[in-house]
């Protein structure tokens, strides 16, 4: 029965792939025996329910062959035939690297990240079980992750798989496709790692090489799995575009269809007639939620909360009043750590640093540090692994059940900018908090001050970078955080202290709308120049403004947040932007350019720095009070 199943699968994806006349079809025909079985017989979802709370999860890491995933699906009558004829067309629910959604559990584009991913979503598990289980596992579930030898010639899912056995994640499954081809062919020329000795190395256990077409060798390597203290590897040798006459064992399998005839002889190797038979997914019994109910009735409240997305209300009043003496002429990364120590309050916020804790000012004394095999607290120890750390917050905010952040310097942003594609692609919501926010890192030299990061960051769609100046500003980002739904975003903050209370008074409708007038100059349409700056870099604007308000009417405006800007009414956009405007900005971003403002000029960083002193780097690169008031001068007197 299960040999007719299989074959059906293979035959019904290529027929799908040759009629979107794009696809892989290598992949999805050798690993259908070792996919179908895991389906069947241990992967445990209950699709009529699929806010189960004890849900497995399937991660396919090289997401071009999750078709087979689609055409079980259409099996079991969760997709229709539409559906699967619909491959990786506009608009689908079949569109080949799929977004997040509750049937797909995790995006499967880019290799190697499914793997980081997965163990992110393994990793909330565990701290939820933690958490909730009592006497009752509420939470005992696998993630089954696919992987291939390219996801593991991918430097994150050494990273992935490292975290994973230092903290010995142990609900994590990882299945490996093992077919010995990449799209340039045999990989013996180019990776040949004794991946046992690797993963064992890492506190893995490891399970293979299985013949991937043994079914009895793939039932027992999966029982056996799921019974380990370890995360597991099982290595599955297949091979790919199996029973292609004359393509199987090769690279051209990999992403192009059939010609006609090699088709036709396809169909003959797997043309079987059968009775197909239904699978009884699995369902987390009701009468254990019952039970957990009236046994662990405020745990049972804590855990319905969390689950529906409800967070605790803040009280920002008090928070302003509590913390605004701390905060004068404060580094920005020193404001949010206080704000940060407010909001870890809310249970479900979880979160840590790549080996940058005691810079980036994220850890706080009263929070457990999750450790190997303790995963009851909420904070957590990434090491200095950038990329698998922002997978990890994507993980951990599937189903948006969580609030999550993670924290390393800006200049560092470069190595996660794939993953931060990824969480806006499937609209999560994180935030990601980058210190030492310019130059001004002094002594470290250009490779640790930011030029270009911030510039990429916000071309990035679906992500609010905020660049705060002082404690409200701050104060608005962090809220604008937790008021998100389907957005995530970058909190950009100083390393140094700098003068950032100049104006006690502010206008918090202004405010919010990501650009305002942060001096309070009420003759604006008699204004002779107009400074826009953010951040830290306000406070040489405000060197120069109190130099020569004496004499001209400037105006300053705080743009924290283009992104935040762009939403606002045109009328306001209007008024804000016009006339002549001087921009500041410690980056070499020109997205200033798009307002259209008809005097513009730009001082910014053009060039990469050298290591010196605060003030040397300032000269190196004109951020001087002296150069920025000729510069005025000359603007005014256009």
């Amino acid at each position: 029965m299960i040999y007719n199943i299989i074959n059906n699968i293979r035959l019904i994806c290529i027929k799908a792939i040759q009629k979107s006349k794009s696809g892989h079809p290598g992949m999805p025909m050798g690993i259908s025996d070792i996919f179908t079985i895991l389906w069947y017989y241990f992967y445990k979802k209950n699709f009529k329910f699929l806010n189960d709370i004890n849900n497995d999860k399937i991660i396919i890491s090289n997401g071009h062959g999750v078709i087979i995933q689609y055409v079980l699906l259409y099996l079991n009558k969760i997709y229709n035939l539409n559906d699967i004829k619909q491959l990786r067309k506009f608009n689908s629910k079949t569109p080949a690297h799929p977004e997040i959604s509750k049937i797909i559990d995790a995006s499967t584009g880019p290799l190697g990240q499914g793997i980081g991913i997965g163990i992110g979503i393994g990793l909330k598990n565990k701290i939820f079980s933690s958490k909730f289980n009592k006497k009752i596992n509420l939470f005992n579930n696998k993630i089954w992750i696919f992987c291939g030898d390219g996801c593991l010639m991918e430097g994150v899912s050494t990273e992935s798989i490292s975290f994973c056995g230092n903290y010995n994640i142990k609900n994590i499954i990882l299945i490996y496709d093992s077919n010995n081809i990449s799209i340039d062919g045999e990989i013996k020329h180019y990776f040949f790692e004794n991946i046992n000795n690797k993963f064992n190395s890492m506190n893995w256990n490891v399970i293979g090489p299985i013949n991937g077409y043994n079914y009895l060798e793939i039932y027992k390597s999966y029982k056996k799995a799921i019974k380990s203290y370890f995360p597991t590897l099982i290595i599955f040798k297949t091979i790919i575009g199996f029973l292609s006459p004359n393509k199987s064992y090769t690279n051209s399998v990999h992403g192009s269809i059939f010609n006609f005839t090699e088709l036709k002889n396809i169909y003959k190797n797997f043309f079987i007639s059968y009775k197909y038979k239904k699978k009884i997914f699995f369902c987390n019994k009701k009468k254990y939620l019952i039970y957990y109910k009236k046994n662990f009735f405020f745990s049972y409240l804590e855990l319905n909360r969390i689950l529906n997305n409800i967070v605790f209300k803040i009280n920002i009043i008090n928070i302003f009043y509590n913390l605004f003496k701390k905060c004068i002429n404060k580094s920005s990364r020193f404001i949010s750590s206080l704000i940060l120590k407010k909001i870890y309050k809310i249970n479900e916020f979880i979160g840590g640093s790549a080996d940058l804790s005691s810079s980036n000012l994220t850890i706080n004394s009263k929070l457990n540090i999750i450790k190997k095999n303790f995963f009851i607290g909420r904070y957590i120890n990434f090491g200095v692994r950038e990329f698998l750390m922002s997978l990890i917050n994507y993980g951990l905010s599937t189903e948006n059940n969580n609030l999550v952040f993670c924290s390393t310097f800006l200049v560092f942003s470069n190595y996660m900018i794939s993953a931060l594609r990824s969480i806006a692609i499937s609209k999560l919501k994180s935030i990601f908090i980058f210190t030492h926010d310019s130059f001004l890192v002094g002594e470290d030299g250009p490779t640790h001050q930011p030029i270009e990061q911030i510039t990429i960051l916000r071309k990035i769609p679906r992500l609010y970078v905020f660049r705060p100046y002082n404690f409200i500003e701050t104060l608005i980002c962090w809220l604008f955080f937790l008021k998100l739904k389907k957005n995530s975003c970058c909190l950009i903050l100083s390393r140094q202290n700098y003068n950032n209370n100049f104006f006690n008074i502010y206008n918090i409708k202004k405010i919010i709308k990501g650009c305002y007038i942060i001096n309070n100059n009420f003759n604006y349409f008699k204004s002779e120049l107009i400074i826009l700056s953010s951040g830290s870099d306000l406070e040489i604007v405000f060197e120069c403004y109190f130099y020569l308000k004496k004499y001209f009417n400037i105006i300053i405006l705080s743009m924290y947040c283009n992104f935040l800007f762009d939403k606002q009414k045109k009328n306001y956009k209007k008024i804000i932007i016009n006339k002549k405007i001087l921009i500041l900005e410690s980056s070499n971003d020109d997205i200033w350019y798009k307002y259209n403002i008809k005097k513009l000029f730009l001082l910014n960083v053009k060039k990469y720095g050298k290591s010196g002193s605060n003030n040397d780097l300032k000269n190196f690169f004109n951020f001087t009070k002296k150069n920025l008031i000729k510069i005025c001068l000359y603007l005014i007197n256009l």
